[in-house]
């Protein structure tokens, strides 16, 4: 099959050479802001799949390692129960993990996005619960090396997180998959 610029484009060189350059030279122009539109909705998804993915690696090694202080950061936040707690410290950080690799990895890309939408949001949420009850704790994001206490500071980065991840999965449905869709049957 051919692509839609495949077809499209000698139509409007014919139109040119007929002697309509006006009009060609608009649609052909016109043809271009696409293309140029769908590249940097693709930069853009890219550059925030590896930077979350990136992220979402960097936070789950420590936890990995040291799972122990992690559940202590858990519960900390006075949340969950003991069995509950034991179990986000147990899962998470491979969530994390694997979130981060299938970013990177471009695997799954829109499965991902939606898991880091989930673990942002709830994370966000953790952030505002520990500044409403005045916890005076660190945050945990990072593993126990990071000595940070929970500040608004803390929560506006996760909201950022929780913006990014939720505007990439927008541009991957909207815009790329649209554009796929569209190069496939040749239709706009």
């Amino acid at each position: 099959l051919l692509s839609y610029s495949q077809m499209v484009l000698p139509i409007y060189r014919y139109i040119e050479t007929a002697g309509w350059t006006g009009a060609a030279k608009k649609i052909i122009r016109s043809e271009k802001m696409k293309i140029n539109k769908q590249k940097t909705f693709e930069v853009f998804l890219y550059v925030v799949r590896i930077a979350i993915g990136c992220m979402f690696i960097y936070s789950s090694l420590p936890k990995i390692r040291q799972p122990y202080d992690f559940l202590a950061s858990v519960y900390s936040y006075e949340l969950v129960g003991p069995k509950l707690g034991m179990f986000i410290a147990m899962t998470l950080p491979f969530l994390e993990l694997i979130v981060g690799v299938c970013l990177i990895g471009g695997i799954f890309t829109g499965g991902a996005l939606l898991a880091g939408i989930a673990m942002s949001a709830m994370f966000s949420y953790v952030l505002g619960s520990a500044l409403y009850h005045n916890l005076e704790i660190t945050c945990g994001c990072f593993g126990a090396g990071a000595t940070e206490i929970i500040t608004y500071k803390t929560l506006i980065r996760a909201v950022i997180i929780l913006s990014a991840c939720g505007l990439a999965y927008v541009v991957q449905i909207v815009h790329i998959s649209a554009a796929s869709a569209t190069q496939k049957t040749g239709l706009k």
